[in-house]
């Protein structure tokens, strides 16, 4: 029996990462809307805008590197294991090959 393919843990990091940057992004895109149309501002900045102002970019930059770095993981790590599962298939078809061919010799 073929053993399951374990679960690439790249893949939580994206969709965590990948929330995260959406909200981020978001975020700054209101931020510059807010920047550029002053009359929406009814109030005083939100802190969530001056997070924006002080690290937006930052926060999106590092967001878009993690991404990055993950995908290239996620991307590795399903490489090695198509080819460990490939190995055990051949290795399984030999074996039944061998087998075949045995119980071939051996006939009535």
């Amino acid at each position: 029996m073929m053993a399951r393919s374990r679960p690439n843990p790249f893949y939580f990091v994206l969709g965590l990462v990948g929330i995260l940057f959406t909200i981020t992004a978001s975020s700054y895109c209101l931020f510059v809307l807010r920047g550029v149309r002053p009359a929406l501002q009814a109030e005083g900045p939100h802190p969530l805008e001056q997070l924006m102002d002080r690290h937006g970019t930052a926060l999106l930059a590092g967001q878009l590197a993690v991404l990055a770095i993950a995908t290239i993981g996620a991307v590795a790590v399903d490489h090695f294991e198509g080819e460990r599962i490939r190995r055990e298939r051949s290795a399984a078809d030999e074996v039944l090959a061998k087998k075949k061919q045995a119980d071939g010799d051996a006939g009535p």
